[in-house]
């Protein structure tokens, strides 16, 4: 193929004849100047991800058959595995924003701080882990238990879902919204790890307590222990040997005088882990003006709006809604 060389006159020639051109048709060159002009539109946002979504990753990949501290960070489980046993627990699920993240991790960090600071040496080992992201930096859900750590025979598993849904539905709580109050550091039962936690302001009907009498009484139903009933708190669904929560005004079920215990200061959802005990004059945050001024600023501002109760059986977790308006309505109309 011969490729043909033009002049410079002739090159010319087109920008003129162009100039001339362009001037002959200004509607077509507004329009495209406009065009050129006007900002391209952004992407639409992706569509959320269903409810159920989450439930199949709640689990992580399990490394060893038998339980080794040294593939989690030097943790130990509550409850050992064994075959045949279905670890459970019932909670509340939270999965943060990522300025709640932000947020919270500045929290960690300036717990941090101190806590490296006072003991220099021993560095890492008395660093607050986060509980906001996975090893591998995917973000996890924060929770609220409502049952201690427990133990399932495989033949209790569908009773116990079944008596839980019933309970749940008897307390007629329905959608609620959770704030924060507090920041403090508690231990869990063995007292082989500590949490900084997050402490729950309680809900204007009380949701948490009617909750927690929820799951406790299904659990009871299978002789398993209650969580929060016989003394005090402690991170992770576990009690602990203080004394906590104060009886409420008795309430009439079947009609019989009930004295409820109010734990809602044992709520609380942990947001780090230490294998080290804090210091006594560390073991209160709130002692730091940092922290109050974040708690202030933003932590107190935000609110979870709890939906559905989870409940993880084994590796199998489900979702059980809370009782709608609707629901109540169609339970009065059926009886």
């Amino acid at each position: 193929m011969v490729l043909v060389d033009y002049s410079d006159s002739e090159a010319e020639e087109d920008q003129k004849e162009t100039v001339r051109i362009n001037p002959a048709n200004p509607v077509k060159s507004s329009i495209s100047e406009r065009k050129r002009k006007t900002p391209p539109e952004p992407a639409a946002d992706l569509p959320p991800l269903p409810a159920g979504f989450h439930n199949l990753y709640s689990t992580a990949t399990r490394a060893s058959t038998q339980d080794d501290p040294s593939l989690h960070g030097g943790r130990k489980r509550s409850v050992p595995h064994v075959e045949g046993n279905w670890p459970t627990h019932v909670y509340l699920e939270w999965h943060p924003s990522q300025p709640e993240s932000n947020s919270i991790t500045n929290l960690i960090k300036i717990v941090n701080v101190r806590q490296t600071s006072k003991h220099s040496s021993e560095g890492a080992e008395n660093a607050a882990h986060s509980l906001l992201q996975s090893d591998l930096s995917a973000a996890l859900p924060l929770h609220i238990s409502l049952s201690r750590s427990l133990v399932l025979q495989t033949p209790q598993r569908d009773p116990f879902l079944t008596t839980l849904t019933s309970h749940l539905r008897s307390s007629a709580v329905r959608p609620f919204r959770v704030a924060f109050t507090s920041l403090k550091w508690v231990p869990n039962f063995e007292r082989t790890r500590w949490f900084l936690v997050l402490g729950v302001q309680k809900p204007e009907r009380d949701e948490l307590n009617r909750l927690l009498k929820a799951s406790n009484d299904a659990a009871a139903t299978l002789g398993l222990p209650p969580l929060y009933t016989n003394g005090g708190f402690a991170a992770g669904g576990d009690r602990d040997d203080g004394s906590v929560g104060k009886f409420q005004k008795p309430t009439q079920i079947r009609g019989r005088q009930v004295e409820q215990r109010d734990c809602s200061d044992a709520f609380h959802i942990s947001i780090a882990w230490s294998l080290e005990a804090p210091e006594e004059e560390l073991r209160d945050p709130m002692t730091q003006g940092e922290v109050v001024a974040i708690l202030e600023r933003e932590t107190s501002k935000m609110q979870v709006l709890v939906e559905v109760v989870k409940v993880k059986i084994g590796n199998a977790v489900h979702s059980l809604s809370l009782a709608t308006r609707n629901d109540a309505k169609e339970r009065g109309i059926l009886g």
